[in-house]
C-alpha cells in the first residue's frame, strides 16, 4: 500500500505540473508529419492496429502519421524514445503493459511516473496460448500435465521479455509448480514461424495467430481474458480451466513529459473520434483486441496504480532476479 500511495502521489504531482504548463501550442498543430513509435516489429497485432489508427487519424489531423517499428528491449523502446524527445506533439509512442512492468525487471532508462504524458488508452488485448494443429496437446490441461512430468521440456515464445503473455505463462507455472522455458522475440510475427517450424512448442500472445487458427494450421488452447474471446468462442478462458484470475493488457498512446495541454487535448479528441468508428472497431476484432478507452486523466491515474501492482507481480513471480 505504501508503494501504491507513493506512485499515486507522483502521478498527481506530475498532473499538477502538466495542468500548470503554459498553453503555447501552435494553433496550426500539426503542421508536419507525426511519428508514432510501435515497440514491436512490423506485422503483429499491435503494429497493424497502430497503422489503422494512423490511417484513420490522418484525414482529421491533416497530416501524415509515420509508424516506426522498434522491436526488442522488452517492448520498451517506444517508451525510451520519449525520454529527451521534444514535447511538441510530433513524437508519440504506443505503450503496452511491459512499459509499466519492465522498470521492475530491468534498468530501462525511463520512469513511467515522471517521463511521459499519458494521452489516451484505446484498446486491450485478447491473449492466449496456441499450438500446432497436430500437437499432442489437445487442451491447456494436457500441456500443464506434460510440463509437470517433464520439467523445462516445454518451450513457449512471446513477443518480449516481461510481456503480458510472459507473465501469464509464468503465473500458470507458479500456480501448478511447473517449469517451462521462455523464448522471447521482437514481436509476435516472429513467434508464429518458430512454432510452425517446430522450434517452439507453444505460441503465447495475442490473436495475431488468428489466421493460422482459422486456416486449421494451429489450435488455440486457452485465452486469458475475463470472458471467452469472440474470435475463439469454443476456447475456454484460463479462469475456466484452473481458476486463474484474468489480467487485462491495455494499449495506449503517450508522448514526452511536458506536452502542451492544448496539443494533448487535440490528439486525445482525434484518437477518441477514430476509436468510435466502426472501421477501427473492425480492426480491433480482426487483430484480436477489445475496446478499452480511458481519457487522459484516467489513463494517468491507471498508470500510477498499475505500476505499483506490476511491482508486486514481478516480485511474486521472481521475474527480476537478475536486475542489479
Amino acid at each position: 500500500m505504501k508503494l501504491l500511495s507513493k506512485c499515486l502521489a507522483s502521478v498527481i504531482a506530475v498532473s499538477a505540473l502538466f495542468a500548470a504548463a503554459p498553453a503555447a501550442a501552435d494553433d496550426k498543430y500539426p503542421n508536419r508529419p507525426i511519428r508514432l513509435i510501435v515497440p514491436y516489429n512490423a506485422g503483429g497485432s499491435t503494429d497493424m492496429v497502430a497503422r489503422r489508427l494512423a490511417e484513420l487519424s490522418e484525414p482529421i489531423l491533416g497530416q501524415t502519421i509515420i509508424v516506426e517499428n522498434r522491436g526488442g528491449a522488452g517492448a520498451t523502446l517506444s517508451s525510451k524514445a520519449m525520454v529527451g524527445a521534444k514535447p511538441d506533439g510530433y513524437t508519440l509512442g504506443v505503450i503496452l503493459s511491459p512499459t509499466l512492468r519492465m522498470p521492475h525487471i530491468a534498468d530501462v532508462g525511463y520512469d513511467p511516473l515522471k517521463d511521459f504524458t499519458y494521452i489516451v488508452a484505446l484498446a486491450g488485448y485478447t491473449v492466449g496460448a496456441a499450438v500446432l494443429a497436430d500437437s499432442p496437446f489437445k487442451t491447456f490441461s494436457d500441456l500443464v500435465e506434460y510440463a509437470k512430468a517433464n520439467p523445462e521440456k516445454i518451450t513457449y515464445g512471446t513477443a518480449s521479455v516481461g510481456s503480458f503473455s510472459n507473465v501469464m505463462m509464468e503465473e500458470t507455472a507458479s500456480r501448478h509448480g511447473i517449469k517451462w522455458r521462455h523464448i522471447p522475440f521482437k514481436g509476435e510475427s516472429e513467434v508464429i514461424p518458430a512454432v510452425v517450424g517446430g522450434f517452439l512448442d507453444v505460441y503465447a500472445g495475442s490473436t495475431t495467430v488468428l489466421p493460422m487458427v482459422n486456416s486449421g494450421k494451429m489450435r488455440m488452447l486457452v485465452t486469458w481474458g475475463a470472458k471467452r474471446a469472440p474470435q475463439f468462442p469454443d476456447t475456454p478462458t484460463l479462469e475456466e480451466v484452473d481458476g486463474t484470475p484474468p489480467i487485462f493488457a491495455p494499449m495506449g498512446i503517450i508522448g514526452p513529459k511536458g506536452m502542451d495541454p492544448a496539443v494533448v487535448k487535440k490528439l486525445h479528441d482525434v484518437f477518441k473520434q477514430v476509436a468510435d468508428t466502426q472501421a477501427f472497431k473492425d480492426a480491433l476484432f480482426q487483430f484480436g483486441m477489445q475496446e478499452n478507452y480511458m481519457n487522459t486523466e484516467d489513463y494517468a491515474k491507471y498508470a500510477g496504480e498499475q505500476f505499483a501492482l506490476e511491482g508486486e507481480i514481478v516480485k511474486k513471480l521472481g521475474l527480476a532476479e537478475n536486475k542489479k
